[in-house]
């Protein structure tokens, strides 16, 4: 019995250890993310720490957020049909705007005249306010022919410093809607490209007209949200599979300016621009993404649990803006509240360190990027931001270590290229008198060799050396180059080639494949060496070399013909030459090309591929 109340203890402790609220150590309440060489999530320094929660506005699913220059936080309460403006600076509401045509406000957009444009979903307008809220017109549906049918459902809008209006409306497939200050249709400005799938583009090509017109899946996937930056750039979000392109910054023509693909989710949802250009996307689940004024990623952080209410972390976020003094604000248009973050020294630094390089101060951007690889050596983003700023500053082999460690093989290349070239400039003419020297050294030895004969005994000895049997059988390979038809008669006939030479090309050119694999030069090696599945690309090798010489030794057994296994296999093995000669100078050759030779690197190698292909198919039919 004495042991009973001792059991209701412990029984106790562990129901309330059960019980026990999950407790969050860290004031982060979620990561920050960076990605390393190989495009991989790794944590780092805490970007952005939550601020203020605000749950005490009365807001009703809010859908958008905008922030103007005084800091002043406009938001789209579209449960309520009202805009709300909130000073982010003394905590206090402004004002509140409502009018009997705001039914649904879903977007917001305050110019630098503060003038304020609202989309409305519901009642089909965009309604411009003056800066005290007072109501100053309406734009509905154009009446352009050129617009078409389509019905105007605006759910976003943005207003460049001309005062054109672009417009993302529900159900428009064409574009983003363009239209005057005064409210005229001007067109539709960019578009989704539709990326078709194999058999679609055979569709294309057998299909009648009428046919095409009941195919689905062939409108391109609708733009998320839109921005107009203070420079009067649009920049747009997409959800969709091709995140690449899921976040862009629109040049006149419509196109994306960024070069690179853009690290992103499938969700995003808003997208903000401050005053430094940088570049603020969010995804529905709660992640914030933060990129350069280059589409550069610079980090992500936030996170999603829609199960408890802890600051910093959301149901469901729907939009994004920057103040001044750089805190970011969000909504979460489920749970209904405002939450900001806060930047951190680490923040600081990087952008500090990005608008230095933006304004041309290499050398203090150089500086604050040391300082940031002081908090984390092996910060890909510091790399290959000191990279960049160093070719500028003419550093190019330094520039080169930074942009090898980052993966950057873009800004490797063309720093490399600059190495490159200042050798050649100072050792050209010393290569020239080697060249001009090595020819005159070969005339004379020439014209010595006839009157005296001195290179009789080197060249005896070479072909002493050629006329031992594996080796003339391994070099063999070289008259399949320029007689095919002659060699596979040969090889028919016994009369040329052997097992062990065709065996050694043949292993020779496996050799040769591996080491292209893991031996090409920084810029073209795309795969890491600790990353190559060896495994697969052994098994596959062999693999496809047993299969052809299986399958068309039993298709020429099936059809009587005269050909038999081996020596089926020493033509392959000969018909290996070009592949294993390509190979080998691609590899080497990779060493000393960069980017823009490509084409030397890729003509090179179809070239072997080809030969080897044309060698093989003419020693199939023989």
């Amino acid at each position: 019995m004495k042991k009973l109340p001792v059991l209701v203890i412990l029984i106790l402790c562990v129901v309330l250890f059960m019980e026990a609220p999950a407790c969050y150590a860290s004031p982060a309440t979620s990561y920050t993310y960076s990605m390393d060489a190989k495009n991989r999530y790794i944590r780092t320094q805490d970007a952005y720490l939550p601020d203020r929660t605000i749950t005490d506005l009365g807001l009703n699913k809010p859908e958008d957020i905008f922030i103007n220059e005084q800091d002043y936080l406009f938001i789209a309460d579209t449960g309520n049909k009202r805009i709300l403006v909130y000073n982010t600076v003394n905590g206090r509401i402004v004002r509140e705007i409502k009018h009997e045509k705001m039914v649904s406000p879903t977007g917001i957009y305050v110019t630098k005249d503060n003038e304020i444009y609202v989309a409305d979903v519901s009642s089909s307008l965009i309604l411009r306010f003056a800066e005290n809220g007072e109501f100053i017109e309406s734009f509905g549906r154009p009446t352009a022919p050129a617009y078409g049918t389509n019905d105007f459902n605006p759910m976003k809008v943005a207003v460049d410093e001309a005062g054109n209006m672009y417009v993302l409306a529900e159900g428009i497939y064409d574009g983003i809607i363009q239209l005057a200050y005064s409210g005229e249709f001007l067109g539709y400005f960019a578009s989704n490209r539709v990326e078709l799938t194999f058999v679609q583009k055979l569709q294309d090509l057998l299909f009648t007209e009428a046919q095409k017109k009941n195919l689905l899946g062939r409108s391109p996937i609708t733009f998320s949200n839109i921005t107009v930056d203070r420079s009067g750039i649009l920049y747009s979000t997409t959800n969709g599979e091709d995140v690449e392109q899921a976040v862009k910054k629109h040049n006149t023509a419509g196109q994306s300016m960024f070069q690179d693909p853009v690290i992103a989710t499938d969700d995003l949802i808003d997208l903000f621009v401050d005053s430094n250009g940088i570049i603020y996307a969010v995804s529905k689940a709660g992640l914030i993404f933060v990129y350069s004024t280059e589409g550069e990623f610079i980090y992500s952080f936030g996170a999603f649990n829609s199960m408890q209410d802890v600051s910093g972390i959301f149901s469901s976020l729907s939009s994004v803006a920057v103040d001044s003094k750089g805190n970011v604000w969000t909504v979460d248009n489920e749970k209904s509240f405002i939450q900001s973050f806060v930047p951190t020294e680490y923040s600081g630094l990087v952008y500090r360190a990005l608008k230095e390089y933006n304004t041309g101060n290499y050398k203090q951007s150089i500086s604050l990027w040391r300082s940031i690889l002081k908090l984390n050596q092996m910060s890909v983003l510091a790399h290959n931001n000191i990279g960049k700023n160093l070719l500028f500053e003419q550093e190019y082999e330094e520039a080169m270590y930074h942009t090898e460690i980052a993966g950057n093989r873009f800004y490797y290349s063309q720093s490399y290229w600059e190495v490159r070239n200042i050798w050649l400039q100072k050792n050209l003419a010393y290569i020239l008198l080697i060249g001009v020297g090595l020819y005159i050294i070969s005339k004379a030895v020439g014209l010595i060799n006839k009157k005296t004969g001195i290179l009789a005994v080197p060249a005896g000895l070479v072909k002493r050396v050629y006329n031992i049997a594996p080796v003339k059988d391994t070099l063999y390979m070289f008259r399949f180059f320029t007689h095919p038809l002659d060699s596979f008669y040969e090889v028919k006939k016994g009369n040329q080639g052997s097992y062990l030479g065709a065996t050694i090309v043949y292993l020779s050119t496996f050799a040769a494949f591996m080491i292209s694999l893991v031996g090409k030069g920084f810029i073209y090696q795309d795969t890491a060496v600790e990353d190559i599945d060896y495994q697969a690309n052994i098994l596959g090798f062999f693999a496809i070399t047993l299969l052809f010489v299986l399958c068309n030794y039993l298709v020429s057994s099936i059809n009587d013909g005269e050909g038999k296994l081996g020596h089926l296999y020493k033509m392959l093995c000969y018909s290996m030459g070009p592949l294993l000669v390509s190979m080998i100078l691609t590899t080497i050759a990779s060493h000393f090309l960069t980017l823009n030779e490509v084409f030397f690197l890729q003509m090179i190698s179809m070239t072997g591929i080809l030969w080897t292909g044309l060698l093989i198919v003419l020693g199939v039919q023989e």
